[in-house]
């Protein structure tokens, strides 16, 4: 099984102390980040008011240490790329509701528990 991570996942996880790689490789998934999604944390890096960019540079980090695969999804916007793939099958770790609401498989963060669970709808 693979798992798609989008930025508002990362960051939120990285905020709330989350393993967040170690717990979906526990749940048996295949962790993969998009080249799209590190191309939009770097974005988001560089503007120099952005309150996440203590956050992003962990996530970084994270990804080196961890050699964290990477793919493209083609020519289109972020989220209709995590879409399509999502409705492929894979599953999408995201907190972003639109596609939340448009994928059946997703990966969100329990706030109860403070940890990644699976949805399926």
């Amino acid at each position: 099984m693979e798992v798609l991570l989008d930025s508002n996942f990362i960051i939120s996880c990285v905020k709330k102390k989350i393993d967040f790689i170690d717990e979906l490789e526990k749940l048996g998934f295949k962790v993969i980040l998009p080249r799209e999604v590190l191309q939009e944390l770097k974005d988001l890096k560089n503007e120099s008011y952005h309150s996440d960019r203590v956050a992003i540079d962990v996530a970084f980090e994270i990804f080196e240490k961890r050699k964290v695969k990477k793919m493209t999804l083609g020519n289109k916007p972020v989220d209709v790329g995590l879409i399509e793939m999502g409705k492929k099958g894979a599953y999408i770790a995201t907190l972003d509701n639109a596609i939340k609401r448009s994928v059946p498989n997703k990966v969100v963060i329990s706030e109860a528990t403070n940890n990644v669970v699976i949805e399926r709808t």
